[in-house]
């Protein structure tokens, strides 16, 4: 994060790596990223993780990217109905900072860079001018 009070936010970075195999086993998933948590009002926590498939069990020298050159960032914050108002607030004002950092896109789809989280979400969930997917 940039701007004012970013160097004021306590933060603690993680490495991740997470594992899951298909129904069938027949490849495998890996996730491998980091993961921080802060609070900014509620706990917050980002992960920034690439996803990549194992054509054999384990084989984690083999993985092949998913997405290459791509990574998934996912935003979240517990909330339950006493605190929903106060997380919904917390993460739309955290992602406000965000958005104009990352080069969104779907597959097929690039919004590209973003003014805003509110513009992020328009164009994520727009059907990309009639594009059948």
């Amino acid at each position: 994060m940039r701007g004012a009070g970013a160097d004021q936010i306590s933060v603690l970075v993680r490495t991740m790596l997470e594992s899951k195999a298909s129904k069938n086993l027949d490849h495998e998933l890996l996730r491998v990223g980091f993961a921080f948590h802060f609070h900014r009002g509620v706990q917050i926590t980002v992960t920034v993780s690439s996803i990549n498939k194992m054509l054999k069990l384990h084989a984690t020298d083999e993985a092949v990217p998913v997405t290459p050159g791509m990574q998934l960032v996912e935003v979240t914050a517990p909330a339950s109905s006493e605190n929903y108002t106060e997380v919904v607030a917390a993460m739309s004002s955290f992602c406000e900072h965000l958005a104009p950092l990352l080069h969104l896109s779907k597959p097929g789809i690039s919004t590209g860079v973003v003014p805003t989280a509110a513009a992020a979400a328009a164009s994520l969930m727009s059907d990309g001018g009639g594009t059948t997917l």
